[in-house]
C-alpha cells in the first residue's frame, strides 16, 4: 500500500471515489453480496448435514480469516470450524481438503474469465503469462482431483504400500492425512453433486462480475472484457502469500492492470479500493460475528476417532463399581477435617464425565500407594454434562477429595480458583486426562525439596532417552511455533510454557494466583511472566508425556486466542513490582531429575 500511495495521488484517489455515482455501487454491493449467499448454498454440495445457515457462517469464517491471517490460513480457521460443527463428523483435514476442492473451482472459473477477457484486450506479454500460467496451476490441481475421485481406491492402496516399504511415524502420520484428505476430496463425487457445485461457481462468478461491472460504470466504464480480467486480477493478487487479506497485493495488481488498460491511475486505484473495502469490512464484519459467538457446540473429532458417548446412568455405576474394587485396596474415609497435608493435586475439568473417574481414581490409589497426605480438588469449569455431579459423588467416598463448581470462564479461572483454595505444602496442577503419569510427580516434588518454588513438568527440557514424549508431528511443530511467540512476547528461557503438570510451594500460590488475570489456556505464560517478576525460582522438569484423544484444545482457534493473549501479558502486569514479593531468587533452569 505504501508503494501504491507513492506512486499515486491519495488526495485525488478519495476525490474519484467521493465523486463516484453510489447507487451504482449500493447496487454492486448488493450483487457482491448476493454471490455470498450463493456460496453459503454451494458448501452444502459438500456438507448437507450443517443446514443453509452454518454453511453460511463457514463461507464467512474462511473469508475473515483470510482478511486477518497471512497465507490464506482463514482456510485452516475455516476447517476448524466446520469440524466442530459437522452433523457427518467430519475431520479438519478432510474439511480443508473439501475447502481446497471448492477454491479450486473458483480458480477455474476465474481462469476461463481471465483467458476469455485477455483475448479481446491488449496487455503486455508479461501480464498476460502470469495470468495464463496461474491458470495452468489452476487446471493442473483440478486434474490431480479429478484423478483422486476416479481412482480414489488405486490412490489409498498406494498410499499403504508406500507405509508398508517404509514404516515409522512419519509415514504413518502422512498416511492417516491422505486418506482423511481423500475423504474431503471424495465428497465431490456424483454427476449431480458436481452439476450443483460447477451452476453454483458459475452463478457466483456471474454475479461477481456484475458487481465489478456497476462499481467501474460508477467511476470510468470499461468494456465487459476488462472486468472480465479486473476480477480475475484481483482474487490472483489474493493467492499471495506474504499479504493479509490481499492488502497492498490487490491494490498494486488491480491499480496496474486498470492503468495499463487506459483508466486515469487515481480513477483506477479508487475502484480498487471500493471494491476491496466493501469485501473487507462485509466479511470480516460477519465472519468475526460468526466465528465469535458461542453456539455451545461441542467439537469434532476425526472420523476414525469416534466413539459413541456411554449414558450417563452407565458412567455413574461404572464409577461406583470403581470406587468398590479401589475400597478393597486402600482405606477411603469419609469426608472430615483435613490437616497436615503434604500435597494438593487441582484438576481442572470440563465436560470430562469419561476421562474424569478414571484419572482421579488412579491418583487416590498413587497417593495411598506412596503413603502422600493429600488432597484432591476437582474444579468443574460449568460443565455441560455430568462432571459436577461425578466430582461430587467421588467426594462422598473419600474425605481427602473436594469438588468446587466454577463458572464456565476457562481452564485459566478453575485452576485459579482451586490453587486458591489448596492447603497442601505443596501444590499441583495437571490436566483431567492424565497424560503425564503420577510417577512423574517425585520429580517435581524433589525440586521443591531442594528449593525451588516452582516445577514445572516440560515435554522439550529432556535428555534423549530419559522421557518419552508421544504426540503427533503437527502438535510437536505447532507447540515449538508457540514457544518461539511467548519466548519473543513474555517469558524467555522457558522451553515449554504449556505443560499441564505444575507444582508450586504454598507460600507463592496466593502472590501468583491473586494476580493471575487471564481465564484461557494462556494462562500459563502469564504465571511463569509473574514468576519471573516476583523473583521465584522456577525449574523445568522432564516429563514423560502422551496425548489423549478427546482434548478440548483447539490447535487452530485456541493458538489465536492464545496469541492474542499473549500480546496482552506485558501489559496487565506492567505495575507488578519485581519487588513486590520477597521470596526468593530468580532462577530459570532445565534439569533432569
Amino acid at each position: 500500500m505504501y508503494v501504491v500511495f507513492r506512486r499515486i495521488d491519495a488526495q485525488t484517489t478519495f476525490t474519484s471515489i467521493a465523486a463516484a455515482r453510489w447507487n451504482d455501487i449500493a447496487f454492486a454491493f448488493a450483487l457482491l453480496a448476493l454471490a455470498y449467499v450463493v456460496r453459503g448454498w454451494r458448501w452444502l454440495v459438500w456438507d448437507p448435514s450443517l443446514g443453509y445457515r452454518d454453511s453460511l457462517k463457514a463461507v464467512l469464517v474462511g473469508f475473515m480469516g483470510n482478511n486477518v491471517l497471512p497465507m490464506r490460513l482463514g482456510e485452516v480457521l475455516r476447517a476448524d470450524w466446520l469440524a466442530r460443527r459437522s452433523r457427518e463428523r467430519i475431520g479438519r483435514t478432510a474439511a480443508l481438503a473439501s475447502i481446497a476442492g471448492e477454491r479450486v473451482l473458483d480458480g477455474l472459473a476465474l481462469s476461463a474469465l481471465g483467458i476469455a477477457g485477455l483475448t479481446f484486450i491488449s496487455v503486455s506479454r508479461v501480464f498476460a503469462t502470469s495470468v495464463a500460467a496461474i491458470a495452468l496451476v489452476f487446471v493442473l490441481i483440478a486434474v490431480v482431483i479429478a484423478l483422486a475421485i476416479v481412482r480414489e481406491r488405486w490412490v489409498r492402496a498406494c498410499i499403504d504400500r508406500v507405509n508398508a516399504i517404509f514404516p515409522g511415524h512419519l509415514t504413518n502420520f502422512a498416511r492417516k492425512r491422505v486418506h482423511y484428505a481423500l475423504d474431503g476430496i471424495v465428497r465431490l463425487r456424483g454427476g449431480v453433486r458436481i452439476a450443483a457445485a460447477l451452476g453454483a461457481t458459475v452463478l457466483i462468478w456471474g454475479l461477481e462480475l456484475l458487481g465489478y461491472a456497476f462499481i467501474a460504470s460508477s467511476i470510468f466504464p470499461l468494456s465487459t472484457p476488462m472486468v472480465a480480467v479486473f476480477v480475475t486480477v484481483v482474487n490472483f493478487a489474493s493467492l499471495f502469500p506474504a499479504t493479509v487479506g490481499g492488502i497492498g497485493a490487490i491494490e498494486g495488481a488491480a491499480t496496474a492492470f486498470l492503468v495499463a488498460v487506459g483508466v486515469p491511475a487515481d480513477q483506477a486505484l479508487a475502484m480498487v479500493l471500493i471494491q476491496h473495502g466493501f469485501q473487507l469490512v462485509f466479511t470480516t464484519s460477519l465472519g468475526a460475528l460468526a466465528y465469535f459467538t458461542h453456539d455451545g457446540t461441542a467439537p469434532a473429532v476425526q472420523s476414525s476417532e469416534v466413539s459413541a458417548p456411554l449414558p450417563d446412568d452407565e458412567v455413574i455405576s461404572r464409577t461406583l463399581s470403581k470406587l468398590e474394587v479401589l475400597r478393597s485396596d486402600v482405606a477411603l474415609e469419609a469426608p472430615d477435617d483435613r490437616n497436615g497435608i503434604l500435597l494438593s493435586i487441582v484438576i481442572p475439568a470440563y465436560n470430562e464425565r469419561l476421562r474424569l473417574p478414571v484419572t482421579v481414581l488412579e491418583t487416590i490409589r498413587w497417593c495411598h500407594v506412596q503413603d502422600v497426605r493429600y488432597e484432591i480438588i476437582i474444579v468443574d469449569d460449568g460443565s455441560t454434562d455430568d462432571t459436577l455431579s461425578l466430582g461430587q459423588l467421588l467426594e462422598q467416598h473419600d474425605r481427602n477429595l473436594r469438588t468446587l463448581a466454577c463458572p464456565h470462564k476457562g481452564k485459566g479461572a478453575a485452576v485459579r480458583m482451586g490453587m486458591l483454595n489448596a492447603r497442601g505444602r505443596y501444590v499441583l496442577f495437571m490436566d483431567a486426562d492424565g497424560a503425564t503419569p503420577l510417577s512423574e510427580i517425585p520429580r517435581l516434588l524433589v525440586a521443591l525439596e531442594k528449593g525451588y518454588q516452582i516445577a514445572i513438568g516440560s515435554r522439550v527440557a529432556q535428555n534423549p532417552g530419559d522421557v518419552t514424549i508421544e504426540t503427533s508431528l503437527h502438535r510437536k511443530i505447532i507447540g515449538r511455533v508457540f514457544a518461539l511467540f511467548v519466548n519473543v512476547m513474555a517469558v524467555s528461557g522457558i522451553g515449554d510454557t504449556q505443560c499441564g503438570f505444575k507444582m508450586f510451594r504454598r507460600e507463592v500460590i496466593k502472590p501468583l494466583f491473586s494476580r493471575q488475570r487471564l481465564d484461557g489456556f494462556a494462562f500459563d505464560v502469564e504465571l511463569l511472566y509473574l514468576a519471573r517478576q516476583l523473583h521465584l525460582s522456577t525449574v523445568e522438569i522432564p516429563v514423560n508425556w502422551c496425548n489423549q484423544p478427546g482434548s478440548k484444545v483447539s490447535l487452530v482457534a485456541d493458538s489465536i486466542r492464545m496469541l492474542r493473549d499473549l500480546s496482552r501479558i506485558r501489559w496487565m502486569h506492567r505495575r507488578t513490582s519485581i519487588d513486590s514479593v520477597a521470596v526468593g531468587q530468580e532462577q530459570s533452569e532445565k534439569v533432569a531429575i
